[in-house]
């Protein structure tokens, strides 16, 4: 019996599922958009949950990190960012011998933010050549650090909490149990990733721990948003929308508390009386603001 056989026939003894502990690795996970859509809808995930399309300006500056990788006597360099254009500078460094190092720019390499053009004083430097070819495939496609944001925010959206701090592994209310195996379906699918999902069925030791990390959960993020109102009060933000998202992250908590509290009998004290005086504070910021236009 294999590790993960053995963790996954532990997990499932027991009573009815509480939920499932996910964890995943991505491999070969740069992936064109359409490609990834095709993917993500076709598991039945929405769409909403992917990443936005890849743009002209997040395409270069990813294409200038990439081709610097492996570059042993040339650098690349931001020169200039202002709202017209993005510049980069290709330099030869170069050892003398004594100690000091001599600079000499090769290559020059505009993004003309208007246009979305590039443009280049060098056109066939072989850094160059690179830079190009790099950015002309990522303006279509999705790297792997896109895709994890998709999986994270999928997560979030099934009510999933960290199991550790640095995060990585999650457990997900067995309510979600359906849209976890689409999402492992999805990534499956995505060049060499996997997703592991194990059941976990009910026991003492496994609602005692899971609701530990369920209950901090809750406070911690009840804490960040009674930090984030205070910050409000202190120094109002400049547009109302800012405060109006609010009213959706207390609904948000509220449902993820109830969702708890049935799968695992988690409650945490004053809660609700929390997340009505946040609501009324916010409710008065927004007078204010009304009063002042």
């Amino acid at each position: 019996m294999s590790a993960l056989e053995l963790i996954r026939s532990t997990l499932a003894a027991g009573g009815e599922h509480l939920g499932d502990v996910i964890w995943w690795s991505l491999a070969d996970a740069r992936i064109p958009r359409e490609a990834l859509i095709a993917v993500w809808t076709g598991s039945g995930l929405p769409v909403e949950l992917l990443p936005d399309p890849p743009s002209t300006e997040k395409a270069f500056k990813a294409a200038m990190k990439e081709a610097q990788v492996g570059l042993v006597d040339r650098l690349i360099r931001l020169g200039k960012e202002s709202p017209d254009e993005i510049v980069f500078a290709v330099v030869r460094e170069q050892r003398l011998g004594d100690g000091s190092l001599e600079y000499h720019q090769e290559a020059r390499i505009r993004l003309d933010r208007q246009r979305d053009v590039l443009e280049t004083d060098a056109l066939t430097h072989e850094v160059v050549l690179a830079i190009r070819a790099r950015f002309d495939d990522l303006r279509t496609t999705h790297v792997a650090d896109d895709v994890r944001r998709s999986v994270v925010r999928a997560l979030a959206s099934f009510a999933a909490v960290t199991l550790r701090p640095g995060g990585g592994v999650y457990w997900t209310p067995a309510p979600f149990a359906s849209q976890v195996r689409r999402l492992q379906e999805a990534v499956h699918k995505i060049g060499n990733s996997n997703m592991s999902v194990l059941p976990v069925h009910r026991s003492p030791e496994s609602v005692q721990t899971l609701g530990d990390v369920a209950r901090a959960s809750l406070e911690e993020e009840l804490a960040s948003l009674r930090g984030e109102i205070e910050t409000f009060l202190a120094a109002p933000p400049e547009r109302a929308s800012t405060l109006v998202r609010r009213f959706d992250a207390f609904e948000a908590l509220r449902a993820r508390a109830r969702l708890y509290r049935d799968v695992l009998s988690v409650q945490v004290q004053n809660l609700d009386q929390n997340l009505d005086q946040l609501t009324v504070t916010v409710e008065q910021l927004l007078e204010q603001r009304q009063k002042a236009a």
